[in-house]
């Protein structure tokens, strides 16, 4: 675990294969499968903890209930909790479990975005501003094969650290707000003069901004580059942090389908 950790600390990210093995896999999927439906929908969360599972119980949702258990003891079995404990450096917690199908589009799923930057929008009040360790660790379990434009979660490594000092920036009020969920606003806000230098001061290095910027000057030149985009199979699985720059990938050949894990702390 420890190989994982460092790798996922500098990085954000990790891919590890055959995460389920084929027995665990076809558990999930028969299990998952009645309830599964497009992101967001209802149907497709499950109970994050063996106490407000007993509520299906009392609701006659004896199936719900039944995988409900399991994904809940898959998690403690595959040490999920103990992973991003260790990832935050404190007690986090498991604070969503959901299965969701994404249908063939040519479009892609999400844009190269940031989590936790408001969604882009163009103001934010004080009420708004997020704590920065306000973020969660997704593990993403996928049930079918995955690849370049084809729903691979694709992932820009170490941006996680940029978009942190961001959020930092923004509540300690040393870098004033404007948006920045979308790459290209991402880059402009961390250019501009102001800007620079908290960044610079920050990591003690302008090394650092100065490779971001080059890692992620794709999106000015060829914005569909595949660079950053990988392959997976069902029971595979990778490992995130949502703060860092990602994006949905177009989904070409097959139906995505995909068990989620997020993990937080308590503010």
């Amino acid at each position: 675990m420890n190989s994982l950790l460092d790798l996922f600390k500098k990085n954000g990210i990790i891919k590890i294969k055959n995460f389920l093995n084929q027995s665990e896999l076809e558990k999930v999927i028969k299990g998952v499968s009645p309830f599964i439906g497009s992101k967001g929908e209802k149907t497709t969360y499950f109970s994050n903890s063996f106490k407000k599972n007993l509520f299906k119980l009392f609701k006659f949702q004896f199936s719900k209930f039944l995988i409900s258990n399991y994904l809940i003891k898959l998690s403690k079995e595959k040490k999920m909790n103990q992973f991003a404990d260790l990832a935050f450096g404190q007690k986090s917690y498991l604070n969503m479990i959901d299965s969701y199908y994404s249908p063939i589009n040519n479009k892609e799923v999400l844009p190269w975005h940031v989590d936790q930057a408001y969604s882009g929008k163009i103001e934010i009040s004080d009420e708004e501003i997020v704590d920065p360790d306000q973020y969660s660790i997704k593990f993403f379990i996928y049930l079918t094969k995955v690849g370049p434009n084809n729903g691979c979660t694709s992932y820009i490594p170490g941006t996680n650290k940029i978009t942190y000092a961001l959020r930092k920036g923004i509540k300690e009020k040393k870098i004033k707000y404007s948006p920045h969920w979308l790459l290209k606003d991402l880059r402009n806000f961390i250019t501009k003069k102001e800007n620079l230098e908290y960044f610079n001061n920050y990591f003690n290095n302008s090394n650092v901004i100065k490779k971001f910027l080059d890692k992620t000057s794709f999106i000015e030149i060829n914005p569909e580059s595949n660079e950053f985009d990988f392959e997976m199979n069902p029971g595979d699985i990778i490992i995130f942090d949502e703060g860092g720059v990602h994006k949905g990938s177009k989904i070409l050949f097959n139906d995505r389908r995909v068990l989620r894990y997020h993990y937080s702390i308590k503010i």
